[in-house]
């Protein structure tokens, strides 16, 4: 390594970690940069995993890049490596193999991690999957590959209920246990959530809520479930609960974490020369400008952007988080942008409902906050500008969900 040169190093391979190599090696052509992926494979698209389970792309079209894009950016690609330790004032970080690696900036952008319910044994038996990674959803797909005929979806959040309709439409019956009373209800409000079940229900996706998994049965094969209520046959259990920050390595490094790491706009924490960004980072979001931990493919990928431009010297600030959520369900478009009514409190609502549509936005002093649609697509990004923007919409509210009511896309 040039002695005159830094040494960039990456904790994670997907969004936030990609788009950081690719924006450093924009403005810094020269310095050593080092990604490391606790995983086997190159840069994929996790939001691709319940289509590749459907059978709807293979394995080769996960993949976001060709072979040589680490060494067309001359970077040092580290799989199946994990940082297990950070320590700020060394600027060094330790490996699962003991070894250490020293940097001069860091980004820490390890992602989130699969959460699996406390007390839950036999996660190990044959059939029994915990999504949230390429190789989970490849064991899945050769699992059906051997035959599959029920399979259970523990989580009924947006991942459990996409790869409920996607092994669905491969010929298997389907069965989601959701712990709550309703589904997908940290993007919906429970009026929207049962339009929603309604549609998995006319496809035959059987629905358990109000309970959840309390025991895996078989013995080496997964042969059902114990639910607090009752007993269910499978043949398959998909995990899909939702996901944590990925935070352990930060354990006793002195940086500042709330869920998520905490990052400042330029996506550094409070240790000099450390970045976070991604599912692992807490920012502000664009509409209330409050804090937390918004993991959704386009916020990893811009956080990721600003934190390599900032390591490599150009100053830039975030400017905040989306919250947009977009499902297809049975080719029913569902949209939710900002936020619900158990987040924002009391506020104005107004709804308009047809046989094949469901439109709801949520009004707080003058201005919209919050869109659930389900069945249509129409005005949704217009409306996103306005939620962002936060005008006053008191003159036009009523008329907003009017099918004849026009709204300019420039405003």
């Amino acid at each position: 390594m040039d002695g005159n040169l830094l040494h960039h190093v990456i904790i994670g391979n997907g969004g936030a970690g990609v788009s950081a190599l690719q924006a450093i090696r924009e403005i810094d052509k020269k310095s050593d940069i080092t990604i490391i992926s606790r995983e086997k494979y190159p840069a994929y698209s996790p939001c691709s995993l319940p289509n590749l389970i459907g059978g709807e792309i293979t394995k080769p079209k996960i993949f976001r890049f060709d072979s040589n894009f680490y060494n067309t950016l001359n970077a040092k690609f580290m799989k199946n490596c994990e940082a297990v330790n950070i320590f700020p004032d060394k600027k060094k970080i330790k490996l699962a193999d003991g070894s250490s690696i020293k940097f001069d900036k860091i980004l820490i952008s390890a992602g989130a991690v699969p959460i699996t319910p406390k007390g839950l044994e036999d996660l190990t038996l044959d059939g029994v999957h915990i999504m949230g990674t390429l190789n989970s959803s490849l064991q899945i797909v050769n699992n059906i590959k051997q035959g599959v005929n029920h399979a259970v979806i523990v989580g009924g959040g947006f991942m459990g209920v996409e790869t409920a309709c996607m092994l669905k439409k491969r010929g298997i019956d389907v069965t989601i246990v959701e712990m709550l009373p309703n589904i997908l209800s940290r993007m919906l409000d429970s009026d929207v959530s049962e339009k929603v079940e309604e549609i998995l229900k006319k496809n035959d996706i059987s629905l358990i809520l109000n309970d959840s998994v309390k025991r895996i049965n078989g013995k080496n094969k997964v042969t059902g479930v114990t639910l607090s209520k009752k007993k269910l046959k499978c043949d398959m259990v998909v995990l899909a609960i939702g996901v944590a920050p990925n935070i352990d390595i930060i354990k006793g490094s002195g940086i500042k974490v709330n869920r998520g790491i905490i990052v400042d706009a330029t996506m550094k924490t409070n240790k000099q020369d450390i970045y976070a960004a991604g599912d692992i980072a807490e920012v502000y979001e664009q509409i209330l400008g409050k804090q937390g931990s918004f993991a959704i493919w386009p916020n990893a990928i811009e956080q990721g952007r600003i934190a390599g431009l900032n390591m490599a010297g150009k100053i830039s600030n975030y400017d905040g988080a989306e919250i947009v959520n977009v499902l297809d369900i049975f080719n029913t478009p569902i949209v939710a942008m900002g936020y619900i009514l158990k987040d924002i409190g009391k506020c104005k609502k107004i709804i308009r409902s047809t046989p094949d549509t469901y439109k709801k936005i949520l009004i707080k002093k003058n201005r919209m906050v919050g869109l659930q649609f389900v069945g249509s697509i129409r005005n949704t990004g217009t409306f996103y500008s306005l939620i962002k923007k936060g005008l006053d919409i008191s003159e036009i509210e009523e008329r907003l969900l009017d099918d004849n009511f026009v709204i300019s896309p420039n405003i």
